[in-house]
């Protein structure tokens, strides 16, 4: 059954919320750090089927963030599975409805996997200037975006896993959208809304969503879509070689994540959490691409090379920039056109100096997770 006709006819709650016009690009705040793409499931991974009729595109900027919950029971399943079960469950019931597809832009599985909901709605926001209209809050959807968080919370939370996946969607919506933290609200805070969702207990949690979105906005957040390959992402939970390779960098670098075993346990994110509060970045237990990208580098000198230059100090360069942007690159300490080409590149979506050369600002950047 649809969350909202369970949830029909209960009073609206919540404190006063601020609401204006879009935010244009030229009024878009300036956030101190990156936030990394999130791994999201697309609508084809997890196995949508055809939207029922056409899906409106805003070419503008929502100016709210919307959080429900689904009201399903609190599985304790959290396999990937189960997440894409979920999100085809949302989409039949909603379907059912008369809706074209799924209500929501987004969907948080209880495992904590992040799956695109409405079709488009990953493209868009990766685009910034657009958004799908949805049908998750009426009479507020041509304004919002909106997050739909797997499970009943009336007395219950969100389980870890699916808070650090929240944060992380909520921080980077914001930063691709240009929304202040104080546009986050729940679904029983849009106006003329009659529902308690997203739950007492989860509603309680929202102020601190907000602080930890701010701060993910201010220091960056990592556990994005890592480059394939080497540098997969990586968190508690996982197993293989990649782990092996940051428990034993931790281990190196003087963080004790345990026994090197391949095994991402609580000894490894507790190691890898220290290690990202020294760098000064998004602390957030998970190796993704700009944690890797600081890994790599870690034990570089950090003397400038240029083109034509060969050595360690250039295969550590190629390793931290292949880590952290996925650039297809050899790592062959040879400072070619191919290693010039992924500097500036680098550079330029970090918005430093853009000269090709692996100077102070560039390694700067590498090694502190930037």
């Amino acid at each position: 059954m649809s969350r909202r006709r369970l949830l029909q006819g209960t009073a609206a709650l919540g404190g006063v919320i601020a609401f204006g016009t879009a935010v244009s690009a030229s009024t878009t705040p300036a956030f101190a750090a990156t936030v990394s793409r999130p791994d999201i499931m697309s609508t084809n991974d997890w196995g949508a089927s055809a939207a029922q009729g056409s899906l409106p595109i805003l070419t503008r900027r929502p100016t709210h963030l919307v959080i429900h919950h689904t009201t399903h029971v609190n599985s304790d399943d959290f396999s990937n599975a189960a997440a894409k079960e979920v999100a085809r469950l949302i989409q039949r019931n909603h379907m059912t409805n008369g809706w074209a597809d799924t209500g929501q832009q987004f969907t948080i599985a209880r495992g904590g996997q992040m799956l695109e909901g409405r079709h488009g709605s990953l493209d868009a926001v990766v685009d910034g200037t657009r958004f799908i209209e949805g049908a998750h809050a009426y009479g507020f959807n041509d304004q919002s975006v909106g997050i739909e968080v797997d499970g009943m919370y009336t007395n219950d939370v969100p389980t870890d896993a699916q808070w650090s996946s929240l944060v992380h969607l909520s921080a980077y919506i914001c930063q691709r959208y240009g929304l202040h933290v104080d546009r986050i609200i729940a679904h029983r805070d849009v106006p003329g809304a009659q529902t308690l969702c997203c739950g007492d207990a989860f509603y309680g949690k929202l102020s601190a969503l907000r602080a930890e979105v701010a701060s993910a906005l201010a220091n960056g957040v990592d556990g994005g879509s890592g480059p394939s390959g080497d540098y997969p992402t990586v968190r508690l939970g996982d197993e293989g070689d990649a782990v092996r390779r940051v428990q034993v960098t931790l281990d190196v670098i003087g963080h004790d994540p345990g026994v090197a075993d391949g095994v991402f346990g609580p000894a490894t994110e507790k190691a890898l959490r220290e290690y990202q509060s020294l760098l000064g970045t998004g602390v957030d237990g998970i190796a993704g691409p700009r944690t890797w990208g600081a890994l790599a580098t870690h034990h570089a000198a950090g003397s400038t090379v240029t083109s034509g230059d060969s050595g360690t100090e250039v295969e550590y360069l190629q390793r931290g920039l292949k880590a952290s942007s996925g650039v297809d690159l050899a790592t062959d300490g040879l400072f070619g056109d191919q290693t010039e080409a992924a500097v500036s590149a680098y550079q330029k979506a970090r918005g430093l100096t853009v000269d090709g050369v692996a100077g102070a600002e560039t390694w700067a950047a590498l090694k502190h997770g930037q």
